[in-house]
């Protein structure tokens, strides 16, 4: 498979079925969280002090002449529930309270407000009692309830009843200072109004006096409609007159041309004379074309029509040379008239001027008047009314129920603190595991770890619980029907499928950091492959912390691959067999001091190579990555690399480098194994906790590891 490139990105439990075995995994944690916010809960709730409520309950009623109107009962909605509004902050007021601590009842009872050391002022007792009022309008009604709390009873019961007793004293105190206030004011008003008034009233007369503009406006009328008569006259004035300066133009262009042709001008054509003769020879024309159909030329009727046309024709030649004489006349007299005209319309506008700008001081003069005016009047009518509802209000409150001495206690409420400590821990419970989990990077199930890693899964092995890296071995051979024993030959299949030619001769298994179990696998991979009748040698190229010579020799001081590659021995002296049937090791062998050196000569392929003549299969159990630098020399000389993650332990970032590097070395990375695997919820989320190395230890110094971690 291509694991060029690992994918950088946790998939982070967000589905429900995840969330779910997250939650699954820390329920006894969830539990116990839960467990202490109850218990803390139960004890503040039975620690706390018992408090009494008492309540009474008052009545706001309309005015009377308000209700009487009926159409106007849904405009007043509004107003009565400002009204409930007012009183209901008027009740839980700061001088209210003030006016209840200092009453004689209350001051003298050692009762009130026990609770605070005495002498205390009035602004920290009036804060302790304001925090035991409550008040509440009762929704759709006029009615509004008035509770007190207090540990004493009987105390509760009488503060609820002189609370509002001292309201309903305050309220008639202040709405008699209000109305009496108000009459004083609106009498004040009255008279700055009224000399006011006075005084622009007679500005406006002595104005109009000063400019005789008694009927300014019906003047100012008659003068625009003359100005309009005048414009419209000034109109047709110069139309006439550009009509005729046409027409004499004309005239004057056909001096010496034929009569008739003048005709052609409206203002010949129109003249009176001209259109009588016009008229009396068209009748004529018709006769004389009756008679041409009745008598001949020589007739004397014939003659005589024809010395009537004659003389009409001359006589109309004539009109028309006079009436284009007398165009001249009417110009000039249009002309007058137009000018006479214009000169009218040049006063007109003047006097139009005049009286808009001896207009424009009296209007201001009379909007004054008429603003005052109105003032003085509206003023008036409240001064009136003020008088006559100088001791009427525009509500009344009475009290409609007293308090009661309450009997059972209405604080604390037990199972409402129990709920909410229930809530509350859950609530925290539930933040801590996920957030937990938010923040863990780890790889805990088999489709995270494909997807982030980009490689597929060879094997999922799951937890073996109290079992020591010695006796892992005997979990194939011992109990070859066991979970475990049955994930190997998984792994051993998948392997030989991933081999592109049928099969990996030589296997080298790593991991990333210390305790994701890399021995583990290659043990139990090297015993599956030697049952399944294959020659195997098992190396442990782990060379700083050596742990295959102890899980079948009991020991780890047999020489080995050190050895052999220092040659001092060779491969034949080193191999030792072991009682599994196929299997041999070749040990760690004698520590040295620079083994990165050591793995990086030719004679570790040198031995491979003479390996692979005599074994089936070769598995290699080297260093973690992150810890030494020799696992990324010898891994480009094994046929497979298999990466071992740790479920629920290895940081997903950490894998990924780690297989970064190792492709980077030039090794083949067929998949990874998955170790630790829980199978407590289906094998969907896995999650396992186990100790690692501690933080001043390096890999190698503290001896050995157990429990299949190495």
């Amino acid at each position: 498979m291509d694991a060029d490139k690992p994918k950088q990105t946790i998939v982070l439990p967000t589905d429900l079925r995840a969330l779910w075995h997250v939650l699954m995994e820390k329920v006894w944690v969830i539990a116990g969280i839960v467990a202490v916010c109850t218990v803390a809960g139960f004890f503040y709730a039975i620690r706390l002090p018992k408090q009494y409520e008492a309540t009474s309950t008052v009545q706001v009623e309309a005015d009377r002449q308000t209700l009487m109107k009926a159409e106007n009962r849904k405009t007043d909605e509004p107003a009565n529930e400002i009204i409930l509004k007012t009183i209901e902050q008027n009740l839980r007021s700061p001088a209210l309270a003030l006016r209840l601590i200092l009453h004689p009842e209350v001051k003298s009872d050692p009762a009130f407000l026990r609770g605070i050391a005495r002498p205390a002022s009035e602004e920290r007792l009036r804060a302790a009692l304001s925090s035991e009022i409550t008040v509440r309008v009762r929704p759709g009604t006029r009615l509004v309830d008035v509770t007190i709390e207090d540990e004493n009873p009987a105390l509760a019961q009488k503060l609820a009843r002189l609370l509002v007793e001292e309201f309903l004293t305050a309220s008639a105190d202040g709405r008699v200072a209000v109305a009496q206030g108000a009459n004083s004011y609106l009498r004040e008003e009255a008279d700055r109004l009224k000399a006011r008034l006075a005084k622009s009233e007679h500005a406006m007369q002595q104005y109009k006096e000063q400019h005789q503009a008694v009927s300014l406006e019906d003047k100012q009328n008659i003068v625009v409609e003359r100005l309009k008569e005048l414009n419209a006259k000034v109109t047709t004035a110069k139309s006439e007159r550009l009509r005729l300066e046409t027409d004499f133009a004309q005239i004057q262009t056909m001096a010496g041309k034929p009569s008739d042709r003048l005709l052609a001008l409206s203002s010949i054509a129109n003249s009176p004379a001209v259109s009588e003769l016009r008229r009396k020879l068209g009748e004529k024309e018709n006769e004389f074309a009756a008679l041409t159909q009745r008598y001949k030329a020589e007739h004397p009727k014939y003659i005589q029509t024809t010395s009537e046309l004659q003389g009409l024709r001359t006589a109309l030649g004539e009109a028309i040379q006079n009436a284009g004489q007398t165009m001249s006349v009417s110009l000039d007299a249009a002309k007058l008239t137009e000018s006479k005209l214009e000169e009218a319309l040049r006063a007109q506008e003047n006097l139009a001027l005049a009286l808009g700008k001896m207009a424009i001081p009296y209007e201001a003069l009379e909007r004054e008047v008429v603003s005052d005016r109105a003032l003085y009047d509206s003023l008036l009518g409240r001064l009136k009314e003020s008088e006559i509802g100088q001791d009427a209000s525009q509500y009344s409150v009475r009290m409609v129920s007293p308090p009661m001495l309450p009997e059972i206690p209405s604080k604390p409420k037990k199972s409402l603190i129990l709920l909410m400590s229930i809530a509350a821990g859950l609530g925290i419970a539930l933040s801590f595991v996920l957030g937990a989990s938010l923040l863990d990077t780890s790889l805990k199930t088999v489709d995270q770890s494909e997807k982030f890693l980009g490689l597929t899964l060879l094997g999922a092995i799951p937890t073996a619980k109290n079992a020591k890296l010695e006796q892992t071995r005997l979990m194939l051979t011992e109990n070859s029907q066991s979970a475990i024993a049955e994930t190997f030959r998984a792994l051993r299949t998948s392997v030989q499928l991933a081999a592109p030619d049928g099969a990996f001769r030589c296997v080298l298994f790593t991991s990333g950091i210390p305790g994701e179990g890399k021995s583990f696998c290659a043990i139990n991979y090297a015993v599956a492959l030697a049952q399944q009748g294959l020659r195997t040698l098992l190396i442990d190229a782990d060379v700083r912390l050596p742990s295959i010579a102890r899980v079948f020799l009991g020991n780890d001081g047999a020489p080995g691959l050190t050895d052999l590659l220092l040659r001092r021995r060779e491969l034949g002296e080193v191999v030792r067999r072991t009682d599994v049937e196929n299997l041999s090791i070749l040990p760690a062998g004698s520590r040295v001091p620079n083994p990165a050196e050591l793995c990086g000569q030719t004679s570790f392929s040198e031995m491979l190579h003479a390996a692979k003549a005599t074994f089936d299969r070769i598995v290699i159990d080297t260093a973690p990555v992150h810890a030494v630098s020799e696992t990324l020399i010898l891994a480009p000389q094994a046929d497979a690399v298999c990466l071992v993650v740790r479920a629920g332990k290895t940081p997903g970032p950490v894998v990924a480098r780690a297989l970064k590097k190792i492709i980077e070395s030039g090794a083949c990375v067929p998949g990874f194994v998955l170790n630790g695997v829980s199978t407590r919820n289906n094998g969907y989320y896995y999650h396992y906790h186990a100790p690692g190395y501690g933080k001043d230890e390096v890999y190698g110094a503290s001896g050995q590891r157990a429990g299949g971690k190495a």
